[in-house]
């Protein structure tokens, strides 16, 4: 019997839950085997995707204070892993970005990933695949939507 909407529905919403689960354990092994905390990661992490940023934008993206943030870079620049940089055009502006040290440190945790990731894609059809990106990237816009709703509701509690 073809399941109903709602079944596919909720297993579709259990198999995201299951492999958030199944990245956050994978996160944590990373962060304790590179020294450092889940937020530290997390860090490394919004800079490896969003490449040199400021700390401001830093703080802003992982929804932490300035203070927050700056603690946090002094300890990920002390272990090596995060590198301040003056900008050329603008001398008083610094940029934030990742090292080599921790790309190199790092990469062999999530090659793997990688590898079996491309496994998955090739079983997949150009027009699948493109699915799966617009139901992903349709997914993060409703998520951040929601992310700003609770920094704003939580905020109003405090």
């Amino acid at each position: 019997m073809k399941p109903t909407r709602r079944e596919l529905e909720e297993a579709i919403t259990r198999g995201w839950r299951a492999a958030q689960s199944r990245s956050d354990a994978h996160d944590e092994l990373v962060a304790n085997a590179l020294g450092i905390n889940r937020t530290d990661l997390r860090c490394i992490d919004i800079l490896d995707q969003e490449g040199r940023t400021t700390a401001g934008r830093l703080a802003e993206l992982m929804g932490l204070t300035t203070g927050a943030t700056t603690a946090l870079l002094d300890r990920l620049e002390r272990v090596g892993y995060v590198q301040r940089v003056r900008d050329d055009e603008d001398r008083r502006r610094v940029f934030v970005e990742v090292t080599q040290t921790v790309q190199e440190r790092a990469w062999p945790y999530y090659e793997p990933l990688v590898r079996v990731g491309q496994e998955l894609y090739a079983g997949y059809t150009v027009p699948q695949l493109e699915l799966l990106l617009d139901f992903l990237e349709r997914g993060a816009e409703l998520s951040q939507r929601e992310l700003v709703r609770l920094r704003e509701r939580l905020a109003e509690v405090e």
